[in-house]
């Protein structure tokens, strides 16, 4: 995917997940429709890219305070309100990453969360990329933030 085909929301998405030297950029594709985009992605299953970009995951709050064995990342964007409390058919929309885990017992995780997208990203900056056969503990957490709260994850040493 070249920069010229992408919106300007997509470029940001995409310059704000760490796209730099050291993550490779050869898996990112445009899928069919509006809003279903491969980001970034550490695996190159057809059925991983296929479940993530199909939206079909449990939500990280089900994962609170739990560890999970993470073997793939892939990060897609979404189009939604800017302002939650918006009509769903007249109200602005924004695109926004969506991060994808999936674990070693087959269980597909994703967020839109700030905190989680923010995590990701260094995660992936510092060069961790999970596999099947090097999996990474993390564990889902809830930080408290200025506006609230936010969800957030840590990488567990094992």
């Amino acid at each position: 995917m070249n920069e010229q085909t992408m919106t300007n929301a997509e470029s940001t998405t995409l310059a704000a997940l760490g796209q730099q030297q050291n993550l490779s950029t050869e898996f990112a594709t445009t899928a069919a429709g509006t809003g279903a985009v491969i980001r970034t992605s550490t695996t190159t299953d057809d059925v991983m890219l296929f479940n993530a970009v199909n939206g079909s995951a449990e939500s990280v709050e089900e994962y609170l305070d739990k560890e999970v064995q993470i073997t793939d990342i892939v990060v897609t964007s979404a189009d939604v309100l800017k302002d939650i409390n918006d009509d769903e058919e007249t109200g602005e929309r924004e695109s926004k990453p969506v991060i994808h885990f999936f674990t070693v017992d087959g269980k597909h995780i994703s967020s839109i969360s700030n905190g989680i997208s923010r995590a990701a990203k260094n995660l992936l900056s510092c060069g961790f990329i999970p596999t099947a056969e090097r999996p990474f503990t993390i564990k889902f957490k809830t930080v408290k933030t200025k506006k609230g709260i936010a969800h957030s994850f840590d990488l567990i040493s094992k």
